[in-house]
């Protein structure tokens, strides 16, 4: 298996943030109906058994990666003390991995300080009109509001996707890739919203570990149950995740999936005992009401990273 990232670049605006999770599900849904509905059964063949044919990330900044959710004594204090400025640094240039973590948090910098990255989230007035007295009314044909998540122009993002190409081609997943750009990610697809396009010279192979790493920083929501981390030197943030079924099974008599707790994106998980990966997580199953075949991406690519615990023991 490899890493590659693939930089995206928004046309539209997205009714749907584009997280790994969501994005995996529809890629599913792309493989079948580009390859057919057997090779998609062939290919989700051990997705629960830790054998995922391919792992998505978060749509990340381009050049950037998330900085870690780690205490704040494991930093190297900086300039900046004010702690509510600190927290809205989320985002760390990718070159920074060559450097020490300790000083990571000193080098990050918020969404509004990346020049070219501009986004804003907007809500998309709606009626529906009733048809026997032509008008809306206070009852199911009441005015309502939709969010809507508006890039700047030709912002550009990067996804992670560990991918095993003796079992999936990167040709192939291009090929999903750029129809769902084209038709749309997410909702409202149907109506403008979701579309993307693939910054062909952009994609390439990439290694990402620092020297002598002792764990591993997440780039997209996961499940690390059952990995054998060390829950003292794991820190991350949960996620309450409300799934639903996509394309056709959004039809059927129950298109809401089962909750489930992920951990957001940034997590900093510290295994027992450290090896090189290129993902974490679980594959989930069992998450459909309706469909007992459903499967949910609990899996993250990953950055291997050394971090000093010394002081937070």
């Amino acid at each position: 298996m490899k890493t590659y990232r693939i930089t995206i670049e928004t046309l539209t605006a997205f009714g749907t943030p584009l997280v790994g999770d969501t994005l995996f599900g529809q890629i599913c849904w792309g493989i079948r109906h580009q390859f057919g509905n057997e090779r998609l059964e062939t290919l989700l063949q051990g997705y629960p058994e830790n054998q995922p044919f391919l792992v998505v990330s978060n749509a990340i900044p381009n050049g950037y990666i998330p900085l870690p959710t780690i205490p704040s004594n494991l930093w190297q204090e900086g300039d900046e003390k004010d702690r509510k400025k600190l927290k809205k640094k989320k985002w760390l240039d990718k070159n920074a991995i060559e450097e020490p973590t300790t000083i990571w948090q000193q080098k990050a910098v918020t969404e509004s300080d990346i020049s070219d990255f501009n986004v804003k989230n907007s809500t998309q007035p709606h009626n529906s009109i009733n048809r026997a007295t032509s008008t809306t009314d206070n009852q199911s044909f009441a005015p309502y509001s939709q969010s809507q998540i508006w890039y700047g122009k030709e912002t550009k993002l990067d996804l992670y996707i560990v991918l095993d190409e003796k079992r999936f081609s990167l040709d192939d997943l291009k090929t999903v890739l750029k129809n769902i750009g084209t038709f749309g990610y997410g909702r409202d697809a149907s109506v403008g919203l979701g579309k993307f396009k693939i910054v062909e010279n952009d994609i390439q192979a990439v290694q990402l570990s620092q020297k002598n790493a002792n764990c591993y920083l997440t780039l997209a929501n996961c499940s690390p149950v059952n990995n054998g981390l060390e829950p003292n030197r794991s820190f991350y943030q949960i996620e309450t995740r409300f799934g639903r079924h996509g394309d056709m099974d959004a039809l059927a008599g129950q298109p809401f999936k089962k909750p489930i707790i992920l951990a957001k994106v940034g997590a900093v998980f510290t295994p027992l005992n450290f090896s090189e990966k290129l993902f974490i997580g679980n594959g989930l199953a069992g998450v459909s009401h309706s469909n007992d075949k459903a499967v949910h991406q609990g899996y993250t690519p990953i950055i291997a990273l050394h971090i000093d615990f010394k002081d937070g023991e």
